[in-house]
């Protein structure tokens, strides 16, 4: 018996075109600073990952920096 398959739309792989990053920065926490992320970012709305967290952390300081 010959059945018909339905057509599946291919999800594109990868990053969205337009975005630009920097390479990979690896680096080490101590537990108390991953404690104090994990803090700030359950005070978050949206609930961001650690490293958007960071991200924005990094952000921040900077933004208070050039004031």
């Amino acid at each position: 018996m010959l059945t018909m398959s339905t057509p599946v739309e291919q999800k594109v792989k990868g990053r969205p075109p337009g975005s630009v990053f920097a390479a990979p920065f690896p680096m080490r926490f101590t537990v108390a600073q991953m404690e104090a992320v994990d803090e700030w970012r359950r005070n978050q709305p949206d609930l961001p990952s650690r490293t958007e967290a960071i991200r924005r952390l990094v952000e921040e300081a900077l933004k208070a920096k050039r004031l």
